[in-house]
């Protein structure tokens, strides 16, 4: 069940690109998360992660980086939560961040370590924020349960997978 309307009013439900059934149950989603690194270093082996298409607004590589730091932002915002912070939720501009970290000049095995490393910190965090009852409060999305602060950056990360196939192919 999905309380907060957000994500199905801007991708809808399922997602009209990537078909991420907002409805999943959030350890589902988990799940499917902690596949996606060995996804796309299968996906990008032998490449520079530089490929770009038409239908993509990202490298392969930029895509493999916002995946990580997507992720490690959220799992920030809610091991801070459970250290004692409000339960508010920082909202950021992804494209300022790519900039500010210049994705592009960065290696993809850079990348995908990155990637390697977060999921399992986003997943454990994700996880503990089940076993909690907590309603955070995102600066653009409103209020979210745990299960919804779950599905959303594991709908983001599932999302990217297909920009970085997009971003592969010719």
């Amino acid at each position: 069940m999905v309380e907060n309307a957000w994500w199905i009013e801007e991708w809808g439900n399922p997602c009209r690109e990537c078909g991420f059934d907002w409805a999943v149950p959030p350890v589902a989603a988990i799940t499917a998360v902690q596949a996606i690194p060995e996804e796309l270093a299968a996906l990008l082996g032998g490449r520079t992660g530089e490929e770009i298409s038409d239908e993509a607004s990202w490298s392969a590589k930029a895509y493999v980086f916002h995946v990580a730091d997507n992720l490690r932002i959220f799992a920030e915002r809610l091991e801070g939560e459970f250290a004692g912070a409000p339960p508010t939720l920082a909202a950021y501009d992804q494209d300022e961040l790519a900039v500010a970290r210049n994705y592009e000049a960065m290696s993809l095995q850079s990348a995908l370590w990155s990637v390697r490393t977060a999921v399992p910190v986003w997943a454990t965090a994700a996880r503990e924020s089940l076993q909690r009852s907590t309603t955070y409060l995102h600066a653009e999305r409103g209020e979210l349960n745990a299960a919804e602060i779950t599905r959303g950056p594991a709908h983001d990360a599932l999302h990217h997978v297909l920009d970085v196939r997009r971003a592969l192919s010719p």
